[in-house]
């Protein structure tokens, strides 16, 4: 009976760090914004706060109301990080809330809604709780610029007659290689050609597609933008020049990539359901 235990105990120890490595590096390549407090998985949309609670910390609080302490001081973290994401380099969502009630309220019932995802307890009786949300879905429509509407028919722009024969050599999405750029995530990147020309800006997307899977995604490895599902198994792929803007919020593509995306009538459809992905650096 001991030797069948010490054999189960190694196997689990041989086992079980190969799965947590296993764990960790799936999420190698994903672009990840970190605070004191939490974290913005921008590959994900996934927002993730900590909070603390401990009797020490208010002579008042009783041991059984310290997890609730913990969770509304996570939920004031959350709020903290959700204010903090860029709409644009220039706009911040706090910008955008502080003269808007309802945004602010919506933001608050963002952290509400969000779910433990881990809670901790200490000898002293102090506890410490993970809780994460999402910033697809209500957080973007009420944050996402009004100039992003809904296009009711993103695929009736594409004529039949104009994709006829093509088959599939149909391009499926757009992968900008923004490595060396020094680009940080915003909910609303835009991309223009070397002469100006607009490539991805709000007038292309339709508001549902944004809303409920981000304007693009944000991935920091090529050869997984490439496997991601959301541009499909033929995307175009343009490398960013540069950046420009009056804040450098605006990524650069070459002519020759701005002439070869417009020959494609298909990237009304890919554009419009937001099929982008921009890869960035770590």
């Amino acid at each position: 009976m001991i030797k069948g235990s010490v054999i189960i105990i190694i196997i689990f120890v041989l086992i079980h760090p190969v799965c947590m490595a296993n764990d960790d590096s799936s999420k190698s390549y994903h672009c990840i914004t970190k605070f004191e407090n939490g974290s913005i998985d921008w590959s994900t949309g996934n927002i993730s706060a900590i909070g603390k609670a401990s009797p020490e910390d208010n002579t008042e609080t009783s041991q059984e109301s310290v997890p609730g302490s913990a969770r509304a001081d996570a939920s004031r973290q959350i709020i903290e990080i959700l204010k903090q994401i860029k709409i644009t380099n220039a706009l911040s969502v706090d910008d955008y809330a502080s003269k808007n009630d309802v945004i602010l309220a919506g933001i608050e019932k963002t952290a509400r809604d969000a779910s433990i995802s881990k809670q901790y307890y200490t000898s002293a009786l102090a506890v410490e709780i993970i809780i994460e949300t999402s910033m697809l879905g209500g957080f973007l429509q009420l944050v996402l610029p009004e100039g992003i509407r809904q296009i009711t028919k993103v695929r009736s722009e594409i004529r039949e007659n104009d994709i006829k024969g093509i088959g599939e050599n149909l391009y499926t999405g757009l992968i900008i290689d923004a490595r060396g750029l020094g680009v940080e995530p915003v909910l609303n990147p835009v991309i223009v050609s070397e002469q100006g020309h607009e490539i991805y800006s709000p007038i292309f997307i339709s508001r549902e597609f944004a809303v409920q899977t981000g304007v693009c995604k944000y991935i920091c490895s090529m050869d997984q933008a490439i496997k991601d599902k959301r541009i499909g198994n033929r995307p175009l792929i343009f490398k960013g020049l540069r950046k420009e803007g009056k804040q450098n919020t605006v990524i650069v593509i070459s002519m020759s990539d701005y002439r070869q995306l417009e020959k494609a009538t298909e990237r009304h459809m890919f554009l419009g359901e937001c099929r982008v992905i921009i890869v960035k650096d770590q």
